[in-house]
């Protein structure tokens, strides 16, 4: 590629999660959606998280949404070429000869990333900010419509104005959640801002009663008490399994009348490490686990299950250039090597990638008018699932099998 002054591309990829409104359902599809692209957003997804987990400091809590990583990068390798372009595929497992049907199956997928009814909310918001003074290729321009980003023109020469306009995007989206996403110096220093957002408010199908929350302890995966939490209790029939070869025990909380989206927590077995755990996991694929759970639900579905897991409240903002960096994609962030020569005339390539979430699990979430349960702490013969030490936890679209979110809880607050 030709040396000259390079010009960054900032990606800016913002989730919320809420446990908590007029029906807005896609009718569920003739054919399942749980191989193909998303099996491979799948493992995409999976990959991820354990290198953004790794990237942090031991014991830290975090929370991503892979989807809109996927996402952003696959609209950026359709402007890449060369060995730029073959590092995004292979990490993203697009492969060059499918990509046209890539891109009609991601348009299957993405139509059931939109729920509206009165129990759930999820939202997505894909943009492309284009400096007016500098358009990027007509044919990326179409490519990124394919995966259903927005193209919005902006003056970057006008910093402090672009980036208010950001924000208020992103605001709207998230009901104010994050009201400051870029700072007038991320203007300054691109000639492109890719956004990806995804909003998710849910409320329990039956919520957790608060005046059965306590304070207990919790503990490592040594099982040393490490400190407390407020720990949430609720007795009812969900979807539970112990799997020996995950080493874990999985519980499915759903969320909505609908069983479109469920929050899937897997506890190791004690004394086995949360690393260990998981990489066993991405070693199955989520369809595996909820074969397991169905067969365990048909077969025990009447057993009650006391359900204690923690009220607690995780916010990150991460850097995913070291993570991604792992999943082997480097050229694209180099201003020497990047070849995104189908993105614009003038040389460009990926300055970071930032990517901020928030989820938020409480009892009820924002409304308490569904059927809670009272407290049968006393009555015997009940499974137990207690997560009182490190865990896994998913916020899955059933039909789909999307990631929306994921992310571990290693270290207790009290919230």
């Amino acid at each position: 590629m030709v040396c000259c002054n390079f010009m960054p591309l900032l990606f800016v990829l913002w989730t919320f999660f809420a446990s908590y409104c007029n029906t807005q359902l896609p009718a569920e599809p003739a054919i399942s959606l749980h191989t193909g692209l998303t099996e491979r957003i799948g493992n995409f997804s999976l990959e991820l998280l354990y290198y953004a987990t790794k990237e942090q400091a031991e014991g830290t809590n975090l929370i991503i949404s892979p989807i809109t990583v996927w996402t952003s990068l696959a609209v950026v390798s359709e402007g890449a070429h060369g060995n730029t372009k073959k590092e995004l595929r292979s990490a993203l497992r697009i492969s060059s000869k499918k990509a046209n049907e890539i891109k009609e199956d991601y348009q299957k997928i993405i139509k059931y990333l939109t729920v509206k009814t009165d129990t759930i909310v999820l939202n997505k918001f894909n943009a492309l900010f284009m400096n007016t003074n500098n358009m990027p290729l007509q044919k990326f321009q179409n490519s990124a419509k394919e995966y259903d980003t927005r193209l919005i023109e902006a003056d970057f020469s006008k910093s402090v104005e672009t980036a208010e306009r950001i924000n208020t995007v992103i605001a709207n989206l998230t009901e104010n959640r994050i009201s400051k996403l870029v700072e007038p110096t991320d203007i300054e220093n691109s000639n492109l801002i890719l956004t990806s957002a995804i909003y998710f408010k849910g409320q329990w199908r039956t919520p957790f009663d608060p005046k059965n929350t306590k304070r207990e302890k919790f503990y490592d995966s040594n099982g040393d008490q490490v400190g407390q939490v407020n720990m949430m209790y609720i007795r009812d029939t969900f979807p539970f399994a112990k799997i020996n070869d995950l080493q874990a025990t999985v519980i499915e909380i759903p969320y909505g009348k609908y069983n479109r989206t469920s929050m899937l927590i897997m506890l190791p077995e004690k004394k086995v490490s949360l690393d260990k755990m998981y990489s066993n996991f991405q070693k199955r694929t989520l369809d595996h686990v909820f074969e397991v759970l169905k067969k365990n639900q048909e077969e025990f579905g009447d057993d009650e299950i006391d359900c204690y897991i923690p009220r607690f409240k995780i916010e990150t903002s991460l850097d995913l250039k070291s993570s991604l960096k792992h999943m082997d994609i480097s050229d694209v962030f180099s201003e020497r090597k990047a070849d995104l020569s189908e993105v614009s005339i003038i040389p460009t390539y990926v300055s970071k990638v930032i990517h901020k979430a928030e989820i938020e699990v409480t009892e009820e979430g924002t409304t308490a008018s569904g059927v809670t349960r009272t407290d049968f702490g006393n009555r015997i013969g009940a499974i137990r699932f207690e997560a009182n030490r490190p865990f896994c936890y998913m916020i899955i679209e059933k039909i789909t099998n999307t990631i929306a979110f994921g992310g571990f809880y290693q270290t207790p607050i009290l919230y």
